[in-house]
């Protein structure tokens, strides 16, 4: 015979409760690890941007297209070769919008200065 616990629930039910309550528990952590798992393979492999694949994993992983592009993301190799192509183009990109803003300021400054000699001229 069973007993009864103060609850009304015998315990026999009482072990298989607690017993779903564990099977859940690991359920839940096995989906968890699932949904980082582009996140974990990036921090495995070292790679320079796992921060930003994270950030990308958490926030659009709940996608399933999310999940898989952070995945394949993660599983793509990094050459050096790629890097310093991206880090030259930036390099010049940035140039570029410096020498356009010193351009168009001593523009700016021109016309102003020719304003200046017109009005003082007339």
């Amino acid at each position: 015979m069973t007993k009864r616990l103060p609850c009304g629930v015998d315990e026999r039910s009482a072990r298989g409760i607690a017993m779903l309550k564990v099977l859940e528990a690991v359920a839940y952590l096995g989906a968890f690890i699932l949904y980082l798992t582009p996140a974990i393979i990036a921090d495995m492999r070292a790679r320079e941007d796992a921060f930003a694949l994270t950030i990308v994993n958490v926030l659009l992983g709940w996608t399933i297209v999310g999940w898989f592009a952070a995945l394949v993301w993660a599983r793509h190799p990094v050459s050096e070769k790629r890097l310093s192509n991206v880090a030259r183009r930036t390099r010049r990109a940035i140039a570029r919008v410096t020498i356009d803003a010193i351009v168009a300021r001593a523009g700016h400054r021109g016309l102003r200065s020719r304003r200046g000699v017109r009005k003082q001229a007339g």
